[in-house]
């Protein structure tokens, strides 16, 4: 009974998901990964996720700590198929960011290649904790009332400072729901963001404003484009083709599922260009990691 009295429910909650995770991953903090470690575009095979950490654990501390946004933190893929040097790239209380390890720890993987060995590679981890506990608002109630702040939420790969550079609503101007909706559609025209989930957001802010939330889902960016079952002079003139009929399949761009059913359309039609009548094209996506796909095109019914 003392013991309860001394500490609050959230203290003992803190414990005993400490002891769960910890029991899991008693090294993962100070394992270091011996040889070169390379970074994704140095390899000749990536690394690809089988299995990605359970968060809940670490969302449920991060809630007792009170923490809402976005951590991240750099680590090595390491060849021995461990999670390695692990660092938190961000300030965060000491017991949330040995969770932030822990947790990062149970990622499931297999290793990078290069001259066909097994190697180790560098990656970013990012966990969204976005609960932000403001009040939500319409457009209507915000207006006439000033922008205190603007947060971007949901970024990996673009920098907060990358995406406000696109917007012009700025804290300290007047909500300007025109504008807002300007500054949403200057977003979805890069085509780097998911047009079917991002979106903008509207809080009470602290001193009676309004805190704007510009929600984004990035694309994953295409990290590599294969074809099965085609000569090699073939995917030359296919890759030709998709630039002439402005499919924007590309290594480096963001990929936008649309554009596969256009892609395996274009296959057909080179094909039968070439009296191969009966050619059938099939897409498939792999992730490669969280913010990278590879596509490959099976390509079946022609004789090469």
């Amino acid at each position: 009974m003392a013991i309860r009295k001394l500490f609050p429910a959230s203290f003992m909650l803190i414990v005993a998901l400490a002891a769960a995770v910890a029991a899991q991953n008693r090294d993962v903090q100070i394992e270091k990964c011996p040889g070169p470690i390379y970074g994704g575009k140095d390899v000749a095979q990536r690394a690809k996720i089988l299995k990605y950490a359970d968060v809940s654990v670490l969302t449920k501390v991060a809630d007792e700590y009170n923490f809402h946004g976005t951590i991240r933190a750099d680590a090595v893929l390491c060849r021995n198929g461990r999670v390695t040097d692990i660092q938190v790239t961000q300030q965060l209380p000491r017991n949330l960011a040995d969770f932030v390890v822990a947790t990062i720890g149970t990622t499931e993987f297999k290793p990078a290649e290069l001259n066909w060995h097994s190697v180790s590679q560098r990656i970013q981890f990012e966990f969204r904790i976005n609960d932000s506990g403001g009040s939500p608002m319409d457009s209507a109630r915000a207006t006439g009332r000033l922008v205190e702040d603007i947060d971007i939420v949901g970024n990996r790969r673009l920098t907060r400072q990358e995406i406000l550079a696109l917007i012009k609503t700025r804290p300290g101007e007047p909500y300007n729901a025109t504008q807002i909706e300007a500054d949403l559609q200057a977003l979805l025209k890069t085509g780097y963001f998911d047009k079917t989930v991002t979106r903008v957001t509207l809080e009470d802010a602290t001193r009676g404003g309004v805190r704007v939330m510009f929600e984004v889902n990035e694309l994953p960016l295409i990290a590599e484009i294969t074809f099965e079952g085609s000569a090699r002079k073939e995917q030359a003139a296919i890759i030709n083709e998709f630039a002439r009929r402005r499919v924007d399949l590309q290594v480096g761009r963001p990929f936008d599922p649309f554009n596969l059913k256009l892609a395996t359309q274009v296959i057909k039609d080179y094909f039968r260009s070439q009296g191969w009548i009966n050619v059938k094209a099939e897409a498939l996506v792999e992730t490669l990691l969280a913010i990278e796909v590879k596509i490959v095109f099976k390509i079946t019914g022609a004789n090469f």
